[in-house]
């Protein structure tokens, strides 16, 4: 999708990487246009008017031209600080960006996915927040923006969920009732809880369960190639890092 000419559109910095001497391919996430891949041409230079602009987590306004699936950025200004995102949260930020850039299309208009986006970048951003409550309340929406909505508050059958009921969760027709606990499983608890964002507080134990249901619900859609993000999570538990 080719942008006006002259507009400038808010966006977020998802991921840059090296291209050439001096540029960069940088993936930037908007409202109105979705996902866009651009070349920053001469953004390391010494003299860039970019130069350590194109970086994750950094609220930007921008303006590109061309076609096709790597267009030009010709204006590039700061909409803000860059999210500083500390300890573990660093990890989990990566996390959300692999799964936008993995997830998401080039070109598709998203602006309830921006928001949803912005907002979970934000929430890992603010001490004051669960992380794992902010990561499990993003999946939900991204899945249900990409057209996989999880049902939480209803069984396969259509009876309502029942939070001391255990289920077995099918991607296909959701909860389905279980006589127990197990390895499998999901308790009803746990999927009102998502539903509800967690809007009577975190609790562990049921974001645990959270954590588990959307590694499966995700994998699908994944593939086989390994998140990165977890890589780095894993490496910043053995050092002891933490949100501080």
């Amino acid at each position: 999708m080719r942008q006006d000419k002259g507009r400038l559109l808010a966006a977020w910095v998802l991921h840059r990487r090296a291209y050439r001497d001096t540029s960069l391919i940088v993936e930037l996430f908007t409202a109105d246009q979705g996902r866009v891949g651009l070349v920053a041409r001469g953004a390391r230079g010494s003299r860039s008017r970019w130069r350590g602009l194109l970086e994750p987590f950094q609220p930007v306004v921008a303006e590109w031209r061309g076609r096709g699936e790597l267009q030009t950025l010709v204006q590039a200004e700061p909409a803000g600080p860059a999210l500083r995102l500390p300890g573990r949260r660093l990890a989990s930020g990566f996390y959300v960006n692999e799964l936008m850039l993995r997830l998401v299309r080039r070109g598709d208009p998203a602006p309830e996915l921006f928001a949803a986006y912005s907002q979970a970048l934000r929430g890992l951003s603010e001490e004051a927040r669960q992380e794992g409550a902010v990561l499990r309340v993003f999946e939900r929406d991204l899945l249900r923006e990409l057209g996989y909505a999880l049902e939480l508050r209803h069984t396969a059958g259509g009876d309502a969920v029942s939070p001391k009921a255990h289920y077995r969760y099918d991607a296909d027709a959701g909860p389905v009732p279980v006589a127990g606990p197990g390895p499998r499983t999901v308790s009803g608890a746990a999927l009102l809880a998502l539903a509800d964002g967690y809007r009577a507080g975190p609790d562990r134990l049921l974001l645990d369960e959270a954590r588990s249901l959307m590694q499966a619900v995700l994998a699908p859609h994944l593939g086989q190639r390994p998140l990165q993000s977890r890589q780095l999570y894993r490496n910043l538990l053995k050092r002891g890092d933490r949100d501080e």
